[in-house]
Order: structure tokens, then C-alpha cells, then sequence
């Protein structure tokens, strides 16, 4: 949600004065808070409240006329209530009368309003579908074009596939079934103009995050393509957010624009759906994706050339997936947005730390990372990546070994070890189920009255139950821990089987939003360890 602060504040002063360029002061005494700001905290407070009305348990599965009609109201009434105390903060005419009207009804609008306030729909969301009925919930109430509505729902979903760890290609796949996106932003920068419409600015926008290498980057290629630049910064900032984070000192300057009703409900926000700030997350996602791949690559010899001058011989070469691709782009990304790990003189870090750097380092492959910190192990994925330029092949044997894997984890453990709020599990909810065997719930929860694991079926309710001592609750606790849960992707689905086995993995932490992994005939690389930790027959599930 702070990128949608972020790309607004940055853009308010270009929207009726065009800048395209990227090259430009983010922020200046002529920056303020517009409306774009002030109706996504609305909306964010309206999803708080109904989220608090709501046991904690149900806010991933209550999926009802009574729950979305509390949505709807809520939306009605904090975008009124705090609409109204800033009159003139740049809101449409029909909009406008809408804040202000005794009897507000939706106006069949499919203006950008729909897109720039829907990212908490996105952040909140615990699923992708969650991720629209939000979207929808929060934007029927005034822009219920089918147009607006699409808005709406194309850019939650882009906020939450980014916030699941996808990758662009993943996001672009999805989105282009929405929006045609087969342009790029360098040809329509000097011919684009205003527009206020969902079509016309939210392709647009979503494109300026696809092609950008930082979250400041793609607020700058977002200015840059003109038009109404603090909307469009707006989404591309949010989607920017879920996919990069924000920089501290960006997210630090930027919270000194919001008064202090508005800075109110941010914090509110932060201590309801608190999220790790990860400092390697656009790594780190790669963890389960490559825990899961198949192939990094194979080799391909050149059979069609017969050896002469004009048709010589090649030597065979590593045709890379287009995961290590992927990874090794937004690897040198992430070098040169931190240029402070000083990765250029990554031969020398590991020198310090007597590993000798080169494609055949054995001591770079067998390398204990579990005590190393970061920029150690930054330069142990640049020399992995570098010696491929000295030598075929060199950067598959560190996929291939699990040494990638392994020194990607170890940034995940500093992440979570640095700045991971959670400490105790409070609850664990696993269901299993298909069509034609219905569904078992299983449940681990503990209070301050005490713990008990269940297992229980949709038709049937509690089949067993059993109070839990302090000693095995212990043990529960550390045997979900040990699960590693963060390594894994939050899906995990199998597209040619149609029926089967399907499940979702609910983890909450004490005082915070549940975090959800889910399957579809597909499953994490230690999935019968989590069944082993509820008493399931592998073959049960």
C-alpha cells in the first residue's frame, strides 16, 4: 500500500505538468497527497474493519453475502467519512458528489479511481481469489463499469501474485489475459497523453513495474511516461512494493507527507498485516522455484555445422532454463541497486574468507554458509554467475549441487533471523481434500488456555481431539519450524492433473495475519514431513 503513497506523492506534481524523462527529484516542496493517497488509506481501513469483525481462523476462507455486504458498507463509510475532510484534494466530479452525497450509489464509472485505490485488496488478500472479491467488494461501490471493475481486480491480482513470490514472466502471463501489454514503454513515452479511463492507464502502468529494475525505477519509468503521472505512479508503486519493497530512506521520507490521521491508519495497516521487509526478497523467492525444477539447463552441441570455414564446428554450450535466466537478470539487478556489498570485488571478499574463486572451487561448493553474513554469500552468488563467462557450464554445476540453493537460504535465514517479527506459532491449519473424497481439516492451535492438535471433516465435524502438555507443544512448535515453510512457494499446483488431491497450509503467527501455502496435485519437497507432524498416512492425503 505504501507504494501506492509513494508513487502518488512522487507524481502529484507532474500530473498536469508532464516530465518524460526519468531523471528527476523524487521528492520536493511541490510534492503533496492527493486524492489517490487518501482513498487507498480509506480503503485499507475499510478492509481492517472488516477483517477485525472476523475470528482470526475464518478471515482465509469466510466467503459470504454477509461478509462482502460488511465490505461494501465499510468502504461506503470510511471513503465518505475521511473523503470528506480533505475536499480539495483532487477528486473527479462525480466522485466528489458521490463523498459528499446523503444516499451514495455506484455511478457506473471505469475511471483510474477503481485501480489507484484497490492495493490494499492486494496486500490483504490471503488467496488469489480473495485478492478479487476485495478488489471487487471495495470498487462496486462507485466504479461498477465492467471496464472499472476490471481495473480494480487486474491490479489486485498483480499485487498479489507479486507479493507470492511470482515472477514477471508469471505476472504477465496472468495480466495479458486481461490487458493486451505488447508494447513497450520507450514507444508510447512521446506520444501518450492524458487519460483518466481504467484501459488507458492501467496496462500502462502495470508495463512500467514489468519493465522496471527497482522499486525507484519503475516510479521513475511510470513519471515518465506523462499522462495522469500521480495515478499511474500510484499503481505501479503498489505493485512495486509487493514485488521489490520499498527503500527505508524512500518509505521514510515519503510518511512525512501524510498528516496524522493519515499516518494513523498506515500504522494501523503496518501492525495488522505486518510482513517481513526482506532485503533479499527478489532473491529469495527463487528458493522454491529452484527446490522444484526439474532442469537448470542441458547442453547442446551443434550437429548441423560440417567444419569448414564457412560453417565451422561450435563447441557444445549450456542452453540455461529460463528460471536461472530469470534469476541471473535480477541478480545483477539487485547488484547494482546495492552497490554498497561491493560485489564487483567479489573474488577479493572470498579470498578474506579463504575461498578461492573459479569454476572448479571445490571450496566455493563446499563452502559452510550456515555462519556466514550476507555480503559473503552475495559474493559466493556473483562468482557463481561470473565464472559461467570464464567457462561453459560452470554455473549449472552450482545449481545442480544444491549450492545455490543453499547459499539462497542462508539469505533467507538472515532475513528472518535480522527482522522476523514471528516467534510462536499460535495456529496451523491443514486441509486435504478432492472431489470425490471430501476434505479433512487438521489443527494445531495453541492459547493462553491451553493447546490441542484436531482433526475434523467438512460433513462430520471433530473427528479427534487432544489436549496438548507445555513439553509437546514444544515439540510441535520446533517440528513445524523445522518444516522451513518460508522456503517454499505459496503454490504449488500441477496443470495436467485436473482432479485429485488438493490442499491449503494456514500458518499463524501470535498476533499476526495467517501466511497460506496452497496445492493442486503438487506439493513442497518435504510435504510428507508436515503430513508426519499430524499423524497422515502419506497415502491418506
Amino acid at each position: 500500500m505504501l507504494g501506492a503513497i509513494i508513487g502518488d506523492i512522487v507524481g502529484s506534481r507532474f500530473e498536469f505538468n508532464n516530465h518524460r524523462s526519468k531523471e528527476f527529484d523524487l521528492f520536493t516542496s511541490d510534492c503533496f497527497v492527493t486524492d489517490d493517497s487518501i482513498m487507498t488509506l480509506a480503503v485499507a481501513k475499510a478492509i481492517m474493519e472488516a477483517e477485525k469483525r472476523l475470528p482470526v481462523e475464518k478471515r482465509s476462507y469466510e466467503y459470504t453475502d454477509d461478509r462482502n455486504e460488511m465490505l461494501e458498507e465499510l468502504s461506503v463509510k470510511y471513503m465518505q467519512e475521511i473523503g470528506r475532510k480533505y475536499p480539495n484534494c483532487g477528486y473527479g466530479g462525480m466522485f466528489s458528489r458521490w463523498v459528499f452525497s446523503d444516499e451514495p450509489k455506484p455511478y457506473n464509472s471505469y475511471g483510474n479511481g477503481a485501480a489507484m485505490r484497490v492495493s490494499p485488496a492486494g496486500f490483504a488478500a490471503q488467496s488469489e481469489p480473495q485478492a478479487m472479491l476485495f478488489a471487487q467488494m471495495v470498487t462496486g461501490v462507485t466504479h461498477n463499469h465492467e471496464e472499472g471493475m476490471k481495473g480494480a481486480t487486474t491490479v489486485a491480482i498483480a499485487i498479489f501474485m507479486a507479493r507470492r513470490g511470482a515472477l514477471k514472466n508469471e505476472i504477465y502471463e496472468i495480466i495479458n489475459n486481461y490487458y493486451s501489454l505488447d508494447f513497450w514503454i520507450d514507444d508510447i513515452r512521446d506520444t501518450y497523453k492524458f487519460n483518466e479511463t481504467c484501459q488507458e492507464t492501467v496496462p500502462q502502468a502495470i508495463k512500467a513495474f514489468l519493465e522496471s529494475n527497482s522499486f525507484e525505477d519503475a516510479i521513475r519509468t511510470a513519471i515518465s511516461i506523462g499522462g495522469d503521472s500521480d495515478t499511474i505512479a500510484a499503481i505501479t508503486g503498489s505493485i512495486a512494493e509487493a514485488y521489490y519493497g520499498v527503500p527505508k530512506e524512500i518509505k521514510e521520507k515519503a510518511l512525512t507527507y501524510l498528516d496524522d490521521e493519515l499516518r494513523a491508519i498506515y500504522d494501523e495497516w503496518v501492525s495488522f498485516y505486518l510482513e517481513v521487509d526482506e532485503k533479499f526478497k527478489t532473491l529469495t523467492k527463487y528458493i522454491g522455484k529452484i527446490a522444484s525444477a526439474e532442469s537448470y539447463g542441458e547442453w547442446v552441441i551443434d550437429r548441423q555445422n560440417d567444419g569448414s570455414p564457412e560453417h565451422p564446428i561450435q563447441m557444445p554450450f549450456v542452453g540455461y532454463s529460463q528460471l536461472v535466466r530469470s534469476f541471473e537478470d535480477e541478480f545483477y539487478h539487485f547488484h547494482e541497486g546495492h552497490p554498497h556489498y561491493k560485489l564487483a570485488d567479489y573474488g577479493g571478499i572470498l579470498e578474506k574468507h579463504d575461498i578461492p574463486w573459479g569454476w572448479g572451487s571445490s571450496e566455493m561448493h563446499d563452502a559452510d554458509v550456515s555462519n556466514f553474513y550476507e555480503q559473503v554469500v552475495l559474493a559466493l552468488i556473483m562468482g557463481a554467475i561470473r565464472a559461467e563467462r570464464f567457462c561453459d557450464g560452470a554455473l549449472l554445476g552450482f545449481f545442480q549441487d544444491g549450492c545455490m540453493l543453499k547459499w539462497l537460504q542462508r539469505l533467507k535465514d538472515i532475513d528472518w533471523q535480522g527482522t522476523h517479527p514471528y516467534n510462536k506459532i499460535a495456529e496451523v491449519i491443514l486441509i486435504i481434500g478432492g472431489f470425490h473424497y471430501g476434505h479433512k481439516q487438521y489443527r494445531f492451535q495453541v492459547s493462553d488456555t491451553g493447546a490441542l492438535i484436531s482433526e475434523s471433516e467438512r460433513y462430520y465435524g471433530v473427528l479427534t481431539e487432544k489436549n496438548l502438555t507445555p513439553d509437546e507443544v514444544d515439540k510441535m512448535q520446533k517440528r513445524l519450524h523445522d518444516l522451513h515453510c518460508e522456503y517454499w512457494n505459496y503454490d504449488y499446483h500441477n496443470p495436467y492433473v485436473l482432479d485429485g488431491t488438493q490442499w491449503n497450509l494456514s500458518i499463524c503467527y501470535a498476533g499476526y495475519q495467517p501466511i497460506t501455502y496452497e496445492g493442486s496435485n503438487a506439493y513442497p519437497s518435504n510435504w510428507n514431513e508436515l503430513l508426519s507432524i499430524f499423524d497422515i498416512e502419506p497415502d491418506d492425503n
